[in-house]
């Protein structure tokens, strides 16, 4: 058996490979991140052993830079697992006190820790899973910049027209429509009050408040606001559009997965996307408390001689897991009378809210371990 571990790059990879014993088969090897250094890797990989099924290669999760070889390692069916980078730092300052961090040898540690931990070891993701996590990645980054485009919106409306804010909600479509009709005080008074009250769901006691608040306001304006103003609401209108088609391809994704996580009472399409893209697969975690630890839910611990003691949650897993999870958490809490009791049970106690909806998220993960494993759908009942 060969263990091939791989240090992960923009324009190269290094390669290292030991065998069962621990002897360096290859102590090192460069390859380009293309269609040659790949084939360079394949073509060593199959001269040294025939059945692809006596190799193991790993790499760290590292972001979008291994895709594409791993996408190449599963074509050629080699075993290909990742490792999160924080335990092959951890791994390495177990072996050794040296500080030298080179590629060369986080290859080898990498290759030395798949060795140390067969037969486990993390499962590469499905390719739909691996698409999941990029629609829902993509979606958030998304969303984000509708987020900034949103409150410069409001940000402009506060120079321009201060006191609109008091009289509707800035972000109702009506007012959107409103403003992209009259973007400023000046034409809201210049414009037939016909047209104004003609705007769709705008009530007609909203409109004349905005008319009157208009003629008195104390903003200002110039042609420079006006068309910023102008192009930050296309700029909303155009992100909105890119959310509803994210949205929908999402929809069909899980729609295929056939996943049981949205069966549980408040853990909507998007927040369930979320939370099964970061996990991935649910086989690389032996128990709930490895759940808890990757999306860093777990309280820190400090034990020395008869001394022992809880701190506050680690938060170096999954930052989206972990969103999404104490998100699920709110939400399992109102529509579910089993999690309801239970954060009324944690605040009874003296416990702040945040700290009892962790709990619940706590209680929420071994809920979804068990579903995601055994592939059953929430039942209310079984709860106890």
């Amino acid at each position: 058996m060969l263990y091939v571990g791989i240090d992960v790059a923009k324009y190269k990879h290094d390669i290292a490979v030991i065998d069962e014993f621990g002897n360096i088969i290859l102590e090192h090897m460069q390859i380009k991140n293309n269609h040659e250094g790949f084939y360079q890797l394949h073509t060593w990989l199959s001269h040294h052993v025939e059945n692809p099924n006596d190799i193991r290669i790993a790499l760290e999760d590292t972001g979008h830079y291994s895709r594409n070889i791993v996408m190449f390692l599963r074509a050629n069916f080699y075993p290909t697992f990742s490792y999160n980078p924080y335990l092959i730092k951890e791994f390495a300052k177990s072996v050794s006190l040296r500080k030298t961090k080179t590629d060369k040898k986080d290859a080898l540690t990498i290759a030395r820790k798949l060795a140390s931990d067969m037969p486990v070891m993390r499962q590469m993701p499905s390719q739909d899973m691996d698409d999941l996590k990029v629609l829902t990645r993509h979606r958030d980054r998304i969303k984000r910049k509708m987020t900034d485009f949103k409150v410069q919106y409001v940000k402009i409306l506060d120079l321009i027209f201060p006191e609109l804010a008091k009289i509707v909600n800035l972000h109702n479509q009506s007012t959107r429509h409103l403003i992209e009709k009259y973007p400023t005080p000046a034409k809201i008074i210049r414009a037939n009050k016909t047209s104004i009250y003609n705007i769709k769901n705008l009530k007609a006691d909203k409109a004349k408040s905005i008319i009157i608040a208009a003629r008195t306001t104390v903003g200002n304006t110039s042609w420079a606001l006006e068309f910023e103003l102008k192009q930050t609401l296309q700029a909303i209108r155009y992100f909105e559009k890119l959310m509803t088609e994210i949205n929908t391809e999402i929809q069909a994704l899980m729609d295929k997965l056939d996943q049981v996580i949205t069966s549980v009472p408040g853990i909507s399409t998007t927040l369930g996307s979320i939370i099964l893209a970061e996990i991935r697969n649910i086989e690389n975690f032996r128990n709930p408390n490895q759940l808890l630890a990757f999306a860093g839910l777990e309280p820190s611990v400090n034990q020395s001689g008869e001394s022992e003691h809880t701190g506050k949650m680690v938060k170096r897993g999954s930052t989206h897991l972990r969103w999404a999870l104490l998100q699920a958490a709110e939400k399992v809490a109102i529509y579910s009378p089993t999690f309801k009791r239970y954060l009324a049970l944690k605040r009874s106690q003296g416990k702040h809210y945040n700290k009892a909806k962790s709990h619940v998220a706590k209680k929420l993960v071994r809920v979804l371990f068990y579903l995601l494993k055994n592939h059953k759908y929430f039942d209310e009942n079984l709860l106890t």
